[in-house]
């Protein structure tokens, strides 16, 4: 008999880059993905219907004993509101609920921990992050505002967010991005930041983090200015970017959008997100 496990995951943006620290922040948003796995006895092998078997199938591995991948036919099905390579979390989103979803197989009692370790180990090894993200990962793991030291793999607090704020996401066409490696050079900056975000001033530290990043990695300031012009609470690149996130309160809303839409790109309106990740 078939057995499945189907997980769901939450997008995330951030408040704080890790990649010069190695503590980093981020918000949870509701943009989701969906991770379905089914194990068919009888005959082997693997399927899927997206890329990066690299990173799905240490996870699989990891978690799954021999016995059952040798004897087991593997199916993976996935479904995501998240666009992929826009500094999204998408991969960390996808690489969760795979972890979630396996571990489920198994056991009903689920260690946030196991999964999280095993998706942030997976993507090192993988090499789809740099600092294996866990920032990234518990941001889409558990919602909320979250700060954690990603060399260590350590949640260091998650504090629940408005959940009547929305976050305004522009994907811009037509940008370059300069050399992530450069962004070690305002470490005191990050630094900064985070300790702002520490201390509860979450968009402070996002307004900043926006700021370096941008000067770092793209000059180009047109859609955090519109943002800030029309009350937004925080603004900065999510990630390496490109994707540009605004933090704001409905009543703005429509005049963020509008103002934003006049520029190259596309516009996504998503929520601000609570919600743990789900496994059935």
């Amino acid at each position: 008999m078939a057995l499945s496990a189907t997980a769901t995951m939450y997008g995330a943006i951030s408040i704080v880059n890790a990649i010069a620290t190695g503590k980093g922040s981020t918000l949870g948003i509701s943009l989701k993905v969906t991770v379905k796995i089914t194990l068919e006895p009888g005959h082997v092998g693997v399927s899927r219907n997206f890329v990066n078997d690299k990173l799905v199938n240490r996870i699989i591995r990891t978690i799954l004993p021999n016995s059952i991948i040798k004897n087991h036919f593997i199916s993976i099905s996935l479904t995501s509101e998240i666009p992929a390579g826009w500094g999204l979390k998408s991969s960390s989103a996808v690489s969760n609920a795979v972890s979630l979803a396996c571990y489920k197989l198994l056991n009903n009692k689920i260690y946030d921990k196991d999964v999280l370790n095993t998706a942030v180990n997976s993507s090192l090894w993988a090499k789809v992050s740099i600092t294996g993200a866990y920032d990234d990962a518990c941001g889409c793991y558990y919602g909320g505002l979250v700060l954690t030291d990603n060399y260590y793999k350590r949640l260091i607090r998650r504090d629940p967010v408005n959940k009547d704020l929305h976050v305004i996401i522009f994907l811009p066409t037509g940008v370059a991005r300069g050399e992530v490696k450069n962004l070690i050079y305002h470490k005191e900056l990050f630094n900064h930041a985070f300790k702002l975000a520490l201390r509860g001033d979450y968009w402070k530290a996002m307004n900043i983090n926006g700021v370096v990043t941008n000067s770092v990695l793209y000059n180009n300031y047109s859609p955090a200015i519109k943002s800030l012009e029309n009350s937004c609470l925080g603004v900065s690149y999510s990630g390496n970017g490109p994707a540009i996130a605004s933090v704001v309160h409905k009543d703005n809303v429509e005049n963020l959008k509008n103002s934003i839409e006049k520029l190259q790109g596309k516009v996504i309106h998503t929520k601000a997100n609570n919600m743990k990740s789900s496994v059935e």
